[in-house]
């Protein structure tokens, strides 16, 4: 039994797909209806709401246990965190360049114009949304001796572009991964988190790819959602506190 956030479309929907075609049972949230539609036809059931309110969170945990009486898995997803922005007027994603990867010296950032409410709200997306999901999920977990946990970053953490300049905040879910591993491991609970690259979803000249991703193309939402089963299971089983990239070799750091 499987919970999957931001289900509604891209990374969320493929990991709901790709859970369900291994025999998971699913329970899904979006912000939108989407998510309900896709568990019709997965055969799970979906709440409408944010995953940077715990309310909904702890929702969605009560009525997961309450219809499947167990929680295997749990992926936070968050989406496209820009529409967290969008409430304070902040647009900031500009197409992507190879300049705008490494380092442009002619680029324009709103870096020190946001103000400290879109930090806050930043941190609520991208972070504070799994500690309080784990905060619900894990006593369950503990009862039942184990489970499993994927959190989806972005490579940014490791290698913060001034393209995305709150992603910074992601370094603090890193840190959370670890100490949850620490802390959790002695129940059987595991927690790792994915760093995708760029994927197909986002703005990109296909000339640019070959000189910024050395396998030459972006990468699926499939390719993230294999990767999270994989984490997920068994055979994953002594892998815990980890930050992997599924980029394509992008980023230059080790």
């Amino acid at each position: 039994m499987a919970i999957v956030t931001a289900a509604g479309r891209g990374i969320g929907e493929a990991t709901a797909r790709e859970l369900a075609g291994r025999g998971y049972r699913l329970a899904l949230l979006s912000i939108s209806d989407s998510a309900q539609r896709l568990a019709k036809e997965l055969d799970g059931i979906a709440l409408q709401g944010s995953v940077t309110k715990e309310a909904d969170l702890k929702r969605l945990v009560d009525e997961t246990l309450a219809r499947y009486g167990r929680v295997d898995a749990v992926v936070n997803n968050t989406g496209r965190y820009s529409s967290v922005l969008k409430q304070f007027g902040v647009e900031y994603h500009a197409p992507v360049t190879p300049a705008s990867v490494t380092y442009d010296a002619e680029g324009e950032s709103p870096l020190l114009d946001l103000p400290d409410a879109v930090w806050h709200a930043v941190l609520d997306a991208l972070m504070l949304n799994i500690v309080r999901m784990a905060r619900h999920v894990t006593p369950a977990m503990v009862r039942q001796g184990g489970g499993a946990i994927v959190n989806i970053s972005g490579v940014e953490a490791v290698q913060p572009r001034i393209l995305f300049p709150t992603s910074p905040m992601r370094l603090a879910l890193h840190g959370f991964t670890k100490l949850y591993a620490d802390r959790y491991g002695r129940d059987g609970i595991r927690m790792n988190t994915v760093m995708p690259g760029f994927l197909e979803n986002i703005e990109m000249a296909a000339a640019d790819v070959p000189r910024m991703v050395p396998l030459g193309r972006l990468g699926k939402t499939a390719e993230i959602a294999k990767t999270v089963a994989f984490l997920l299971s068994d055979d994953a089983g002594y892998i815990t506190g980890q930050a992997i990239a599924v980029d394509g070799a992008m980023n230059r750091g080790l």
